[in-house]
């Protein structure tokens, strides 16, 4: 492997360090660190911890180490977590005062007693750090005494680049290339090409093709050009080298090779300008990872006029639009093979062209394709490694099954393992624990975006960062591993945008492996259990029945867990005594078998963060619950859960409260911390529950439901009472609001919101009840409003014009009663930001478009067809101009039966007609009512 395994398990190490180095300076402030000289320990043994952090940082900027650095930076990870865990035991003993109701004497007693037990804790906490300082000064002077840093990194000159063998596939062997090929070249030098420079950004994940692709294109088309030249970058790239070699390859023989090493950047690009000012070039940039990068380099290709064109490959989105940033330029995105294109390729590799793939493997090659789902370089790895095996049933599925960790046995998948590490050394070191937490979860599991920043918020995965809360950062490192093609965005719920991710199960094999490593996680999934010795750090079960049981009668070693995630397990049930004293995330969604009174023992669980209980059992929680005052996240969606106990205002740093219809009592403005809440009951909540609300400084996020049945629920003072709250809430943190109402009564137009919520991000209205007006509140000036979702009796031309004028507005879905007599028409430069729209005029003629939405990729319309001709004239209500359209679904209505009106085959030949004239020939699905 030549040490790309050790050098992650490095990387995610030094991840590991820093929030024990930030728990330690905390316990260095605090007051009770002076016992008996205990501070000037701890201070001492902080600065050995930076030591070591520092040799950690610079081990993990090396290419490969040897055993004695591999064995050394296993020992510092499982050290490190033993400190924090230590230091967090005592931090609770130490800080955690239970409330006293006693009075008098024994109110004393009590505190004399608890003065003596603090005493206790400070000389066991000072036994533990001393034991665990002689093994860190023992670590210490062991890397300094066999200096490890001069054996550890051995790179070579001589390794091979595992990107160089794209550059050279014969064209034979190539597959699902020539679609792509066409499209790129049809974009770069059309039937009427543009003058000016042009550049095309070719992004996709390592092992996608984007090289192989580059190069088929450049193959094709450098003819028509007067030079070209392909050079490849790197993470860390030498400018100059790059420069010099570009100057070589474009045939420029004003200097020789050797005399221009001693020439400065400038000087190279200058030469390179005036070489280039009156070629037409096609120049192609393979492999860019650093924005700073492409901007030293396209100073050196010069914007002539003469038609030129670059090509630049990128695993990183936001690099690839960097390069496109001119009207001219354009992102194109690797898409995964066909089913069809997968299977010709994996033949073409694994066998003989003239001999047929035998029959009893059949089963297993679909097994195969189906995991490496479209991704060429695993199709190919896969397949050289098969190709030397024999044509064995239980030969091949011993290597299917065993493929995750293959990479550490098999030298054919080292190539696909070292493209997979140049994405994941590539990433800062705070987000590398993030990415290994992905193994929790299994194959073709579709990630929800919040169940995974809450828990990486609960194991302290997430730095702070000024002005922004935890969850804003930890959403940033979700989008950030979606732009490095690490993992694949889903939109998992309707209308919403990236709300989830999958990782493709190559990587997900990688990561897994990575994660066993360095025991960063445990996950039960058809392998050998674990060592009773084994300190496991992390463990995941999913579907799984069998061993969920051997855990609960205590046959593992979990004293030092802090996850544990047992989903979908039938059989689980909480043990009686639950010993897991550092345990931070707890998931038990899908357990059927958990019940209430298995949830009793969870309250010894004190440093619990994160609990989730979605889709289980339970219709109660226990009323000491108010007691985990660390929880920071509590789901009970999907549960009979509503009545929540009183205890729970008690929780003051729990931050999302998640459920159906849930009941709070009196107080819950306590809970000061709360971010999100939803979904609450607004019908059976106290009638003055707008008062708590509107405390709730930090509230970001609010679903809220009236399902009032009884009258005696008032429903309009509680919906009176809630918009108070809005007033309050709109001006603080609001960013989203989900209000559903199934009781008639006031007017839900909330035209009462005053002032709007200038923050605000997203609005849902659903009930019974349309919107009398246009609500007011909905200005121009709400610059972050990117989600719309309502219904309204009659929308004005003007209503549309103010929606038109959002500058975020990236969904709209808008029910319409009714519309004016002319009908709608979105004007031109209309919605700049909008993604997808959907407008619902079942009886009405519906809107027509008047030129392109640049964005617009879904569209959904409901109209009447009959009314629809009448107001419009035709049926063609100007789909033909949105250009960006990659989805159409429409239902329309036929009321008359005339033969002068327009048949469904008509309808269908009209729009089919418009369709034809768009570039992505959308998907275009047709309703009759």
């Amino acid at each position: 492997m030549g040490g790309v395994g050790e050098k992650i398990i490095m990387s995610a190490l030094v991840g590991v360090m820093s929030p024990l180095l930030g728990k330690l300076g905390n316990l260095i402030e605090k007051e009770y660190a002076e016992l008996k000289g205990a501070r000037k320990k701890l201070e001492q043994l902080m600065k050995e911890l930076m030591a070591i952090n520092l040799a950690l940082e610079k081990y993990s900027s090396m290419e490969n180490f040897d055993v004695q650095v591999k064995a050394w930076t296993i020992e510092m990870h499982e050290l490190a977590y033993d400190m924090e865990d230590s230091i967090d035991l005592f931090s609770y003993c130490i800080d955690h005062e239970p409330v006293s109701t006693t009075m008098g004497v024994k109110k004393v007693i009590l505190k004399n007693l608890r003065k003596v037990k603090k005493i206790h804790h400070r000389h066991k906490f000072a036994k533990q750090m001393h034991q665990l300082q002689v093994l860190v000064n023992e670590a210490y002077n062991r890397q300094k005494r066999y200096k490890l840093e001069e054996g550890s990194s051995s790179k070579s000159s001589a390794e091979i680049d595992p990107r160089l063998p794209a550059l050279y596939v014969e064209v034979q062997k190539l597959v699902g290339i020539e679609g792509p090929s066409k499209e790129i070249i049809e974009r770069l030098i059309g039937e009427e090409p543009t003058w000016q420079r042009r550049v095309v950004s070719i992004v996709g994940s390592g092992g996608s093709g984007k090289t192989t692709l580059a190069k088929q294109v450049y193959e094709r088309i450098r003819g028509q050009f007067s030079c070209a030249a392909f050079v490849s970058v790197s993470q860390k790239p030498n400018i100059n080298n790059l420069l010099r070699e570009l100057l070589s390859r474009i045939g420029s023989n004003s200097e020789s090779l050797g005399a221009r090493e001693l020439c400065s950047d400038q000087q190279l690009i200058d030469e390179l300008r005036a070489c280039l000012e009156n070629e037409r070039y096609l120049i192609v940039i393979d492999d860019i990872w650093q924005k700073l990068a492409w901007e030293t380099i396209q100073c050196a290709l010069p914007k002539n006029n003469n038609a030129s064109r670059i090509i630049t490959t990128t695993r990183i989105k936001s690099v690839a639009q960097f390069c496109c940033t001119s009207d001219e330029g354009f992102v194109y995105q690797m898409k995964p093979l066909t089913k069809s294109d997968s299977e010709n390729l994996f033949l073409k590799r694994t066998f003989n062209a003239e001999e047929n793939s035998p029959s009893q493997l059949e089963e297993d090659i679909n097994k195969i394709l189906y995991k490496c789902d479209g991704l060429p370089l695993a199709i190919i790895t896969l397949a050289s490694l098969l190709a030397d095996k024999p044509r064995r049933k239980e030969e091949w599925e011993r290597v299917l099954n065993y493929i995750g960790s293959m990479p550490k046995k098999d030298s054919k998948l080292e190539v696909m393992d070292k493209i997979l590490s140049l994405s994941y050394n590539d990433l800062p070191h705070h987000m590398k624990n993030c990415f290994l937490y992905l193994s929790i979860f299994p194959e073709d599991h579709e990630i929800r975006k919040d169940i995974l920043i809450w828990k990486w918020i609960a194991e302290g995965f997430i730095i702070t960062k000024q002005g922004f809360t935890l969850e804003e950062v930890a959403e940033s490192y979700f989008y950030e591993l979606i732009n490095r093609s690490l993992v694949q965005p889903v939109n998992m719920v309707h209308g919403e945008i990236e709300q989830g991710c999958r990782v493709h199960d190559i990587v997900l094999n990688f990561i897994i492996s990575r994660s066993a490593e360095e025991n960063f996680l445990t996950m039960l999934d058809g392998q050998e259990l674990p060592s009773s010795k084994s300190r496991i750090r992390r463990l995941s079960v999913w579907n799984k029945q069998e061993y969920p049981m051997f855990i609960s009668k205590g046959s593992m070693n979990l004293p030092h867990i802090r996850a544990i995630s047992i989903c979908h397990v039938d059989g689980w049930t909480m043990p009686s005594i639950v010993n897991l004293p550092v345990l931070r995330v707890l998931d038990l969604e899908g357990c059927r078998a958990l019940r209430n009174d298995h949830l009793d023992c969870i309250i010894s669980l004190f440093h619990l963060k994160y609990l989730r209980l979605s889709k289980t059992s339970i219709d109660r929680l226990p009323v000491q619950i108010g007691k985990l005052e660390y929880l920071q996240m509590l789901d009970v969606s999907s549960t009979q859960v509503r009545w929540l106990p009183e205890s729970i205002i008690q929780l003051k740093r729990l931050m999302r409260l998640v459920g159906n219809e849930l009941i709070l009592s009196d107080g819950f403005a306590n809970m000061a911390s709360l971010q999100e809440l939803r979904v609450l009951d607004g019908c059976n909540c106290s009638i003055n529950f707008g008062k708590d609300l509107e405390l709730l400084s930090n509230l970001r996020v609010l679903r809220i439901m009236f399902r009032c049945q009884e009258i005696t629920s008032d429903p309009d003072a509680r919906k009176k009472s809630l918009m108070s709250s809005l007033c309050k809430l709109g001006g603080n943190s609001l960013r989203s609001l989900y209000y559903e109402s199934s009781a008639t009564g006031v007017d839900c137009s909330v035209d009462s919101w005053c002032p709007p919520p200038i923050l605000l991000q997203k609005f849902e209205y659903r009930g019974v009840r349309y919107f009398s007006s246009f609500p007011k509140w909905i200005k121009p000036s709400l610059i972050h409003l990117a989600y719309l979702d309502f219904r309204i009796e009659r929308m004005e031309r003007e209503d549309l014009r103010v929606l038109e004028s959002l500058p975020a507005l990236t969904f709209l879905c808008l029910t319409v009663k009714r519309v004016p007599e002319d009908g709608l028409m979105i004007s031109l430069g209309a919605f700049q930001c909008l993604t997808r729209l959907e407008f619902c005029n079942t009886d009405g003629p519906g809107l027509t478009f008047k030129a392109d939405m640049t964005r617009l990729e879904w569209l959904k319309l409901e109209f009447n067809a009959d009314k629809a001709q009448a107001t419009y004239g035709s049926l063609v209500v100007g789909i033909q101009h949105l250009c960006s359209l990659k989805c159409i679904d429409l239902t329309i209505g036929m009321i008359s039966e005339d033969e002068n009106d327009p048949t469904e085959e008509t309808i269908k030949s009209v729009i089919s007609d418009q369709v034809k004239m768009l570039p992505h020939n959308p998907k275009v699905n047709i309703t009759f009512l």
